[in-house]
């Protein structure tokens, strides 16, 4: 019954607000994957968004952090490379630039730092970021660039390591690599697939490194909590129309499972960061087995992840999409108007929500003054 009621409240607040999606869509960019043949590299968007995105509320980020930030964990990200001054990063090679902007984003979604004032943040802000590149200079990868960024990452240090590129083939030196990064005791995260770009037709999977056994293959969910029904082992994220940051600093949207890779990693460093002891394999299980679930979909819950069999800090449940976006300050009065009246919407729903919640919870003999 709470399920059903936060859900029926947020797609409401959302709606109201003409959607969290439509509001990032229309004022941030969307970054590329690959840059066309003659296309100069990604410039700044120049814009800094005026509202905390709302991956990092859905994640539950405010509850999170109190626990854990990642910090002492290296979290490698093979990709196109990341913009070093707009994402704090060490870098092997020149992976400390990128023309493309794609691994800048997936970079600062797991662990741009918390700024004063700034409403951006990673989901593990204090975890170290290992740039790998995966691609050449345009983002094309291949499966011996990625057996390669993997293999670099392993020897330096990095015990999660998010493949945010994939290729269509099962190379067998590819899969190689992943055995190498399993028995070292890394977690592989990867993406389920290419990502989600307009008038571009997404050609069905498998698609590798994800396809391979032990890997934690990911896809995409958008702020709605939707998304496609995946395969078996497959887990969903925050990944669809999230902000993070591009090429010189400014803010741009990402859509794709390479984004919702950035988040599984960056719980995993969380995690990993609480419990130090924890293995590659039983960091892989917990997160699937903590998710939660809807009918062919298991969704990624880091605080059920982080706390689960923890006496003193008991899990919650699972947090609902809200109505936090990157709306523009010069919004007209009709946008403003129901800005308004999805705040009252969400009031009037969480009132009602409190309404069913605390009843159950004096009869389940919850108590008060526990985290």
């Amino acid at each position: 019954m709470r399920r059903q009621l936060a859900v029926a409240c947020a797609t409401f607040v959302l709606a109201a607000n003409g959607g969290v999606a439509a509001a990032q869509d229309t004022v941030l960019p969307q970054i590329p994957q690959v840059l066309r043949a003659g296309q100069p590299c990604t410039g700044s968007s120049g814009k800094k968004i005026t509202e905390t995105p709302w991956q990092l509320p859905y994640l539950g980020a405010d509850r999170l952090w109190p626990l854990s930030t990642g910090a002492g964990v290296t979290v490698a990200v093979v990709d196109t490379g990341v913009d070093s001054t707009a994402v704090p990063v060490e870098a092997l090679g020149d992976a400390g630039k990128d023309c493309v902007g794609h691994g800048t984003v997936v970079a600062s979604l797991i662990g741009a730092p918390v700024r004063e004032g700034f409403k951006f943040a990673g989901l593990a802000p204090g975890a170290r970021v290992l740039a790998v590149r995966g691609t050449d200079k345009s983002g094309v990868p291949s499966a011996g660039g990625i057996a390669g960024a993997i293999d670099a990452a392993v020897a330096a240090g990095a015990r999660v390591i998010c493949v945010a590129v994939g290729v269509a083939e099962a190379d067998p030196g590819l899969g190689k690599a992943i055995e190498r990064a399993l028995a070292a005791g890394a977690l592989v995260v990867a993406a389920a697939g290419p990502d989600s770009l307009p008038n571009k037709k997404v050609e069905p999977g498998p698609y590798y490194p994800a396809g391979f056994p032990g890997v934690l293959a990911v896809s995409a969910l958008g702020p709605d909590g939707k998304a496609e029904a995946g395969s078996p082992g497959v887990l969903a994220a925050p990944g669809n129309l999230v902000v993070g940051t591009g090429p010189g600093g400014g803010q741009v949207v990402g859509s794709g499972p390479a984004f919702a890779a950035a988040h599984v990693a960056a719980a995993a460093a969380l995690i990993r960061a609480y419990r130090p002891e924890i293995t590659g394999s039983e960091l892989a299980k917990r997160l699937r087995d903590k998710a939660y679930r809807q009918p062919g979909l298991a969704m990624l819950d880091p605080l059920a992840a982080l706390t689960a069999n923890q006496a003193e800090a008991p899990v919650t449940a699972r947090r609902e999409p809200v109505a936090l976006a990157a709306v523009p300050d010069t919004v007209g009065p009709q946008r403003s108007a129901l800005i308004v009246a999805g705040i009252v919407a969400l009031a009037g729903c969480l009132l009602g929500a409190v309404a069913v919640v605390v009843p159950l919870g004096r009869r389940r003999g919850w108590r008060g003054g526990g985290r």
